[in-house]
């Protein structure tokens, strides 16, 4: 799916702009993973395990830009991409059609200049819109900031993870298993029985 680009007001005074990414995007996404993958042990990867050719990195691009469930979103400065964060089926089976899982990252000299926030609102609408009954994500627990923006857009935690990641040195971090429901009827309910 793809959204317009539009123009962004950080709160340091400065402007972004947001908008879908899109296959030509292939090697600037790249680029900005491996730097988001060096700058934080809160991801799944590390830099060396994001290994797309421009080729490959375009096809999974294309993809989700088809894909009308799904939405992928980055939030570009001077040329560069400094935030990026997508939403999209959690499946294919009928079963698990009303879920959708959602991504975000925001380059660390780029944090608490409300993009996060802003990428959020144009997911969830997205997830609302597409007839997505609820997202799930997961987020490791010691991220405070990030916890602490998904718990500000209405995410609840229903579960940690115990060593959800194990890092080089032998050392592991829990996860939260966060989920928002976007249905009225179900709003506030993301418990495990």
């Amino acid at each position: 799916m793809r959204m317009n680009a539009e123009t962004l007001m950080m709160k340091n005074g400065k402007s972004c702009v947001l908008r879908s990414v899109e296959p030509e995007d292939a090697e600037r996404m790249i680029a900005y993973m491996k730097i988001m993958l060096g700058e934080t042990p809160y991801l799944l990867r590390a830099p060396e395990e994001f290994d797309y050719t421009a080729e490959e990195e375009a096809e999974v691009l294309r993809k989700r830009r088809d894909d009308p469930g799904s939405l992928m979103i980055l939030a570009e400065k001077d040329g560069e991409i400094i935030a990026a964060g997508d939403v999209r089926p959690m499946g294919t089976k009928r079963r698990t059609l009303h879920r959708a899982t959602l991504g975000l990252s925001v380059r660390r000299d780029f944090w608490g200049q409300g993009i996060g926030s802003a990428i959020m609102e144009r997911l969830i609408g997205h997830a609302r819109q597409s007839g997505f009954e609820q997202i799930e994500l997961e987020a490791v627990t010691s991220n405070r900031r990030a916890v602490g923006l998904y718990t500000k857009w209405g995410f609840q935690v229903y579960g940690t993870r115990p060593h959800g990641l194990k890092y080089a040195d032998g050392s592991y971090a829990d996860d939260y298993l966060m989920c928002r429901m976007l249905n009225d009827r179900d709003a506030g309910e993301c418990t495990a029985e």
